[in-house]
């Protein structure tokens, strides 16, 4: 629970600096910039901690494609998009999710409108941006192996999983 708290903390702190503008452009091509900012500003200053995470984590390994992990940690929470869920519905979706876990699946429903809707929406996003990532960089025409990595992320790292899905797992869970 405090790393939740912390991370609380750290989405209300959070900002982009010049050199992170620098690296998001040089790792993502102008279409993958568009969903990387459509993003909340802590999003995307979590995004980018697992991008130099996993860069970190990178080096220990000669076999990794460091380009792609790069780029599956900018992108991996791009499902989560600005103005979507209200910062007040995200944490109660994580601390809803410490408590009760697989319960909220069942109550999770995709669509926005009551305050109740918008809740069950946030838990929707909260349990689904995974796939929604996933289907929003298809539709930008990213490769298939990228999509795959971000589709998994929120998976238990298995024998024969990709390197840079594994790396990815590691560097999410440690932000």
């Amino acid at each position: 629970m405090l790393h939740r708290i912390k991370q609380v903390f750290a989405a209300l702190t959070a900002s982009i600096t010049p050199k992170d503008r620098e690296f998001i452009e040089q790792h993502l091509n102008s279409e993958a910039q568009k969903l990387f900012w459509a993003m909340n500003v802590p999003d995307q200053r979590h995004a980018l901690n697992v991008a130099y995470t996993a860069l970190r984590l990178a080096n220990n390994y000669s076999n990794v494609n460091s380009k792609l992990l790069v780029k599956c940690a900018l992108l991996h929470d791009v499902g989560k998009v600005k103005g979507d869920i209200s910062t007040i519905d995200k944490i109660i979706t994580v601390i809803g999710d410490y408590f009760f876990q697989n319960q909220l699946r069942k109550w999770e429903k995709q669509g926005r409108g009551s305050k109740m809707q918008n809740l069950r929406h946030a838990f929707y996003i909260y349990f689904h941006h995974a796939a929604v990532s996933a289907g929003m960089l298809r539709k930008i025409g990213e490769r298939p192996e990228m999509i795959d990595i971000i589709a998994n992320h929120h998976k238990t790292p298995a024998e024969g999983d990709p390197l840079e899905l594994t790396l990815l797992i590691e560097s999410d869970n440690r932000n």
